[in-house]
C-alpha cells in the first residue's frame, strides 16, 4: 500500500479514536506530523475555496449590471458557471436610450475560460460602445483574438444594439447559436446575420443584421449549456423544448421570464449537475 495511503488511514483512526483511552507518547509523536500536514492541506483548500468566490464575484462586476429598464424595453442576463469560474459571458451596457446587449461562450471551461473571461471582458468595455455598429466590435474582437494565436481561445458571441425608443435591433451573430425573437402573435425570427466564430480567421467578414422588437414581443439569446443540458436518462434539453419554454415562460418582467426559463432547464435536469456553463438574456417590449 502506498505510503501517503497509510498516513491518511492513520489520521483518520486518530481523529476517529475513542477519546476515553489516552494515547501513548510514540502514537503522540508519530502523528502530530501528520495531523499538522492535514491541517494545512485544509486551510490550502478553504483559502482557495475563497479566492475562487472572489474571482467570480469579480466576474460579475465586470458584467455590468444584471437588470436594465430603459423606456418600454426591458433586459435580464444571468450565467451559471458549471466550474466555479465561468467561460459564458453577458452583458449590458446602457448610453441614454441605447443599449448594448452581449452574450457569448469561450471555449472550454474552468480557469482557463475564466481567465480569458478577463481579457474579453476588457475588449467589451475599450470597442463595445453602446452606439457603435456591432459588426465593427466583433472585427476588432475578432483582430485582436487573431493576434493572440495560438494562445487565444476560440469565442463565440453575440452582440446586439438596441433603440429602446422603437425596439431596432442593429447585431452580429459571430458564430453563436441564433437566438429567438418571439413576436406577440407567436411567430418566431432567428438572428443569424454575422460571420465565423472570433480567433479563427484573421480578416474574417462580419455584418449586421436587423430586426425590429416590437410591442408584445420577447428576445431570447442562449448558450449551448442550455440546449446541452442533461437530465438523468442522458436527454439534451435542446432548441425545441427552448422554445416552447419561452413560449409558456412570457411573464410581465424580463427577469420573470428569464428565471422561469431557467426554473424549467433545472426541473428538466432533475438535481443533474451542469456538464458547461449556462448563460441567458431576455429581452422584452412592453
Amino acid at each position: 500500500m502506498p505510503r501517503n495511503r497509510v498516513k491518511l488511514r492513520e489520521g483518520i483512526h486518530l481523529r476517529n479514536r475513542d477519546v476515553s483511552k489516552p494515547l501513548d507518547a510514540a502514537t503522540v509523536a508519530v502523528n502530530v506530523p501528520l495531523l499538522e500536514e492535514m491541517d494545512s492541506l485544509v486551510r490550502e483548500r478553504l483559502d482557495l475555496y475563497a479566492q475562487l468566490f472572489e474571482a467570480a464575484q469579480i466576474q460579475r462586476k465586470l458584467s455590468g449590471p444584471r437588470a436594465i429598464h430603459c423606456g418600454s424595453m426591458e433586459f435580464a442576463s444571468e450565467v451559471f458557471a458549471a466550474r466555479y469560474l465561468s467561460g459564458d459571458f453577458a452583458m449590458l451596457a446602457q448610453n441614454g436610450t441605447q443599449v448594448l446587449a452581449t452574450l457569448g461562450d469561450i471555449a472550454g471551461k474552468g480557469f482557463a475560460a475564466g481567465m480569458w473571461f478577463t481579457n474579453l471582458a476588457g475588449l467589451l468595455q475599450s470597442y463595445g460602445h453602446p452606439d457603435s455598429d456591432p459588426a465593427e466590435i466583433v472585427s476588432e474582437i475578432n483582430r485582436h483574438l487573431c493576434y493572440l494565436r495560438p494562445a487565444a481561445p476560440f469565442v463565440t458571441a453575440f452582440l446586439a444594439q438596441i433603440d429602446c425608443r422603437g425596439g431596432e435591433v442593429t447585431y452580429c451573430n459571430a458564430g453563436h447559436f441564433a437566438p429567438i425573437l418571439l413576436h406577440a402573435d407567436g411567430q418566431t425570427e432567428l438572428l443569424e446575420s454575422g460571420g465565423p466564430l472570433l480567433g479563427a480567421v484573421e480578416d474574417a467578414p462580419f455584418e449586421s443584421g436587423h430586426a425590429v422588437i416590437e410591442p408584445g414581443d420577447t428576445l431570447i439569446a442562449y448558450s449551448d449549456g442550455v440546449l446541452e443540458c442533461r437530465n438523468a436518462a442522458g436527454e439534451e434539453f435542446g432548441s425545441a423544448r427552448l422554445l416552447a419554454a419561452l413560449q409558456r415562460a412570457r411573464q410581465s418582467s424580463a427577469t420573470s421570464t428569464l428565471l422561469t426559463i431557467l426554473a424549467t432547464v433545472q426541473d428538466f435536469a432533475n438535481g443533474n449537475p451542469l456538464s458547461d456553463d449556462m448563460s441567458l438574456t431576455v429581452v422584452q417590449r412592453h
